[in-house]
């Protein structure tokens, strides 16, 4: 609900990653920091497939098409350094 009152520009900068649901964010967090979609699975003790399904999921949201594009969108909101 917060969110909703951001400014513009700053759900712009997002790109799309407000979109994601928290589970979507873990995976893209973890896929942020080189880890396989195997390694992702085990991490969040999913099961292969359903990882596979949370990507597929937020390509369309993010509007991309590949691993690379998603990671680099989350990269330059400034996920994945720890």
């Amino acid at each position: 609900m917060v969110e909703s009152f951001a400014p513009v520009h700053q759900k712009e900068a997002e790109g799309g990653l407000e979109l994601l649901t928290p589970r979507e964010r873990d995976v893209l967090e973890r896929l942020t920091l080189g880890e396989t979609y195997a390694e992702v699975a085990a991490g969040l003790g999913l099961s292969l497939s359903t990882v596979q399904g949370h990507v597929r999921s937020i390509y369309g949201k993010l509007e991309v098409n590949s691993k690379a594009e998603a990671t680099r969108r989350a990269l330059q909101a400034g996920w994945g350094r720890k």
